[in-house]
């Protein structure tokens, strides 16, 4: 039970991991183009709701919730990306909320740190896919080299009866 509850709670870590370099870069270009935080918000989170269920991911889900439920209490959709960043306890979506909030509460330069902070996330995902490839290079590694053991075999066997 513990097993299936930690690799949910990693699933919906690595979503979220994946899926906020595209998120920030879609709220950089919309707040680029004259758009609020709030609208921006709302529009990326009209687009993740109508995405087919097969597209959607944890991250999508809860931004599509997340915007309905600031609609419905007429809560704002940075304190509700607050909340939500606080209960992942993903540390790059807690940064990204963080941003979010100073900017609201205190009008820091949102633009600049976003398009850092989605940099940052860029590169680790970045590195997080040269991991992963290096993860499955040392899997394959073992086997490829009983392969080659088995070739070894098979080539030098004729040679080794005719001794």
């Amino acid at each position: 039970m513990k097993s299936k509850l930690k690799r949910t709670l990693e699933k919906n870590r690595e979503d979220i991991i994946m899926t906020m370099p595209g998120f920030i870069n879609q709220l950089l270009l919309l707040m680029n183009s004259g758009v609020t935080a709030q609208e921006a918000f709302e529009k990326i989170g009209d687009v993740y709701s109508r995405l087919p269920e097969k597209n959607q991911n944890y991250f999508t889900r809860e931004i599509s919730a997340l915007i309905e439920a600031s609609r419905r209490n007429g809560e704002s959709v940075i304190t509700g990306f607050y909340r939500f960043s606080r209960f992942s306890g993903v540390k790059e979506l807690t940064r990204a909320a963080n941003i979010l909030v100073e900017n609201r509460d205190r009008g820091t330069d949102l633009w600049e740190k976003l398009a850092e902070q989605g940099e940052a996330l860029w590169a680790g995902r970045k590195s997080a896919a040269l991991e992963k490839i290096r993860l499955a290079e040392s899997k394959m590694s073992f086997p490829l080299g009983i392969m080659l053991l088995a070739l070894i075999i098979i080539t030098a066997a004729p040679a080794m009866m005719q001794i």
